[in-house]
C-alpha cells in the first residue's frame, strides 16, 4: 500500500518500521502504566521491557526468515535489513518473547505470572500498531478476494482481504475488554491466559484469509490451548464444572 512515507537523503522512513516503533512505544506505555498501578520497581520493569522486546523482535525475524529461506539465501545480509525487506513472525515474536520474559523476569525477581499479564498487555498494544505498519508494507498479505474491501498490495498481483486490519481492530477490542481486568485485583495469569485464548481464536480465524499458511492452523490451537492451561491453573476453577454447563446448556438447544 504504502510502504515508503518519507525519504530524506539517504534516510528513508518506511511505513512498517515507523509503525513497529510506534508499537514499541505504545505497548510500553500501557506496561509501564500497570507497572506504576501494582507498584512495580519501574526501572527493571523498563529494563525487561527492552530486553523482552529486542528478544521477540530477534525471535519474529529469524522465523520469518527461516520460512522464505528462499528469498534470503542469494544474499543473507537481506534479512538485516528488517525496513527495507519487510517480514515478522507473529508465532516466532511470540515465542522470542515469552522465552525471553521468563528467563528475565526469574532473573529480576518477579513473579513471572504478574509480569506476563502486563507483558500480554503491552503486546496486544503493540500487536495493533504492527499490524497496521504491516498493511501498508505489503508483509502478511490475505488472500485473493473480490470483495468491495478488497485492496492491491505492493509487488503482490490481485486485491487481497485486508486481513492485518481486520487483525488490528480485533486485536483492539480485545485489548478493550482486557484492560480493566489488568488493573484491578485478579489472581496472576488470568489476563495472559486470557490474551492467549483471545489472539488463538483470533488467529484461528484470521489464517484463512492468508495468502500463505504456515503452520497457523496449528500454532493458533496451540496457542488457544496453552492459554486455557493457564486459566484453569491460575484461577483454581475445575473444567469438568464449565463443560458439564456447556454440555447442558446445547443439551437444552435440542431438547427444549
Amino acid at each position: 500500500m504504502l510502504p515508503v512515507l518519507l525519504t530524506i537523503g539517504p534516510i528513508t522512513i518506511s511505513s512498517f518500521g515507523l509503525f513497529l516503533s510506534l508499537g514499541f512505544i505504545y505497548g510500553s506505555f500501557l506496561v509501564w502504566r500497570l507497572a506504576r498501578a501494582w507498584d512495580l520497581n519501574e526501572e527493571k520493569v523498563l529494563d525487561l521491557i527492552l530486553l523482552t522486546f529486542f528478544g521477540g523482535l530477534t525471535g519474529a525475524r529469524l522465523f520469518f526468515v527461516s520460512l522464505n529461506f528462499e528469498f534470503f539465501a542469494t544474499d543473507l545480509f537481506k534479512s538485516v535489513l528488517i525496513t527495507k525487506y519487510p517480514g515478522l513472525s507473529f508465532w516466532g515474536g511470540l515465542l522470542g518473547g515469552w522465552l525471553t520474559l521468563f528467563v528475565f523476569a526469574r532473573r529480576l525477581k518477579f513473579n513471572f505470572l504478574q509480569i506476563a499479564d502486563l507483558a500480554a498487555v503491552g503486546f496486544l498494544g503493540g500487536l495493533i500498531l504492527s499490524d497496521i505498519g504491516c498493511f501498508l508494507g505489503g508483509c502478511g498479505v490475505g488472500s485473493l478476494s473480490n470483495a468491495f474491501f478488497a485492496v492491491p498490495m505492493v509487488g503482490i498481483v490481485g486485491k487481497r482481504f485486508p486481513v492485518q486490519i481486520f487483525e488490528a481492530l480485533i486485536t483492539g477490542l480485545i485489548l478493550l475488554k482486557i484492560w480493566p481486568m489488568a488493573t484491578h485485583f485478579h489472581n496472576f495469569g488470568k489476563v495472559v491466559s486470557l490474551s492467549l485464548i483471545s489472539l488463538g481464536l483470533v488467529k484461528l480465524v484470521t489464517e484463512y484469509f492468508r495468502a500463505l499458511h504456515q503452520g497457523g492452523y496449528f500454532l493458533s490451537l496451540a496457542m488457544f490451548g496453552l492459554g486455557v492451561v493457564m486459566y484453569y491453573s491460575s484461577s483454581n476453577k475445575s473444567p469438568i464444572v464449565d463443560v458439564k454447563l456447556i454440555l447442558r446448556f446445547i443439551a437444552g438447544l435440542f431438547i427444549g
